[in-house]
């Protein structure tokens, strides 16, 4: 046994459900309570003439002798001198579940956990909890635990166990979810122009922008939820069903507030949900897949109240074991059920690309393609976008560095403002860039803030349309 525990101190294998199996219980659930820096002080213990390190290995002792009536009677002496003592809690826990008393194994490993004081103490305690929720099957309190197992593991190996549970435990249940959430203040929450002025290259012509046109400053706030049911799934193909929720809001600048006519924050709320169908399957030689995907979706954006159909198809491709290649198409049918806007329809391409450097850093490129097809001419558009990302190899100090630069165009070729049509109609040219930064020694339960930082040129041949953003954008990033 590689850490030299009796067999009594771990929690019994033949207890374990769930598809996890074994890498839940790889270490001693309580070899690292015992070491974890403990004062085993020479008190008494209620109505028992021993000091309390022997009543702990009394307990300990019945534990492994398979005892568990006494263990559970000793440990709850412990605990009631002493709430917060963790091995107690842990030993009653331990003993709580081989008896098959899993509501009181509940609380007490919880409290466990809750007491610990090192990274040993909390992943021991954590990896019980998982064992304990694999049992009462609950699902996403199994989750949780191995995320805070983890999280707390003391090494490497360790983690790479309470990771690799957590996969097992994702790959076998039909549901998975994923959460977004971000907050990002702004010096251009509505993409206004830089300038007081109208202008029209080519044209004599000079018009005054009020307040809702140029640029106002505040903080946009998203919320996201990814969830999916798996519908059917063999050995190279699987079906899900998704639902997606997409929420943002903004709050405008005090000096926004004053600079708008007629805007404010409630103007820039979006609301929308899809209900969709997606399948993959994998080729034969396991070097690619394709994706196809259909979606229903609602929107309320501002005023306008919208409906939609997409339909997709993807491709991934594994060239050699340090490239990937990606490209797809997509087809939208958006209609707006209220406000001004018809049926409009977007077809779109994309293509990336990924390569893992000798060096161990990651570089990609993307590049995609969009049309606009409406009836009206000031949304009739046609434009591509490209982008460069880069990853380092390796942390640098405590942070997770990332970039990206790219650069987009798009036309609008009958965009007319007022009574005047500009040559060539509206020609808009953007680039922009970001710097991600994670902080990856501040998480919980493996998710990990992240900032990044955003600026974004936009020059047109209209000067309604130049507009320079600065942005930071908070959220949080999943570790594992």
């Amino acid at each position: 046994m590689t850490d030299g525990l009796p067999p009594g101190l771990r929690a019994s294998p033949r207890r374990v459900h769930g598809p996890f199996g074994r890498a839940l219980i790889a270490g001693g659930l309580i070899a690292g309570l015992m070491t974890g820096g403990f004062s085993l002080g020479a008190a008494v213990a209620d109505e028992v003439e021993i000091d309390l390190t022997s009543a702990r290995s009394l307990a300990i002792q019945a534990v492994q002798s398979g005892d568990m009536g006494a263990a559970i009677t000793i440990a709850q002496r412990l605990i009631a001198r002493d709430p917060k003592d963790a091995l107690a809690q842990q030993i009653l826990a331990t003993a709580a579940l081989n008896t098959g008393e899993l509501d009181t194994a509940r609380v007490a490993v919880r409290r466990a956990y809750g007491a610990a004081q090192t990274d040993r103490q909390r992943h021991e305690a954590a990896k019980l909890a998982a064992i304990i929720a694999a049992e009462q099957g609950r699902g996403l309190a199994l989750r949780y635990w191995l995320r805070q197992a983890g999280e707390n593991s003391p090494t490497q190996q360790e983690r790479a166990l309470a990771v690799s549970a957590l996969n097992t435990v994702r790959d076998a249940s039909p549901w998975e979810t994923r959460l977004r959430f971000s907050v990002s203040p702004s010096d251009n929450v509505n993409g206004g122009s830089d300038r007081p002025y109208n202008v029209i290259d080519g044209r004599p012509e000079v018009g005054m922008l009020d307040g809702d046109a140029r640029a106002l400053s505040g903080v946009e706030a998203r919320l996201g939820v990814d969830t999916s049911y798996m519908l059917n799934r063999s050995a190279r193909a699987q079906t899900r069903l998704t639902f997606d929720l997409d929420l943002q809001r903004t709050r405008l600048s005090d000096s926004a507030r004053k600079q708008a006519v007629t805007l404010s924050g409630s103007d820039f709320a979006r609301s929308a949900i899809g209900l969709g169908v997606e399948h993959l399957r994998a080729d034969a030689s396991g070097r690619g897949a394709w994706s196809y995907g259909a979606t229903l979706g609602l929107s309320d954006d501002s005023n306008d109240t919208g409906r939609s159909l997409s339909l997709s198809v993807d491709r991934i491709q594994r060239l050699s074991e340090s490239t990937r290649l990606s490209f797809g198409a997509e087809w939208t049918l958006d209609e707006t059920v209220s406000g001004t806007d018809a049926l409009q329809r977007i077809p779109r391409l994309w293509m990336g690309l990924s390569q893992r450097l000798e060096n161990g850093a990651s570089l990609g490129l993307s590049i995609s393609a969009y049309e606009v097809q409406s009836p009206s001419g000031q949304r009739a558009r046609h434009g591509g976008v490209a982008q460069v990302s880069y990853t380092p190899a390796s942390s640098i100090g405590p942070f997770d560095l990332s970039g990206a630069l790219g650069a987009g165009v798009t036309r609008y070729p009958d965009y007319r403002v007022g009574f005047i049509a500009p040559d060539g109609g509206r020609q808009d040219s953007s680039v922009f860039g970001q710097v991600s930064v994670g902080f990856k020694e501040v998480s919980w339960a493996g998710f990990a803030p992240e900032m990044t930082l955003r600026i974004s040129r936009t020059d047109s041949n209209i000067s309604r349309f130049d507009s320079t953003e600065t942005g930071i954008l908070f959220g949080l990033k999943s570790q594992f």
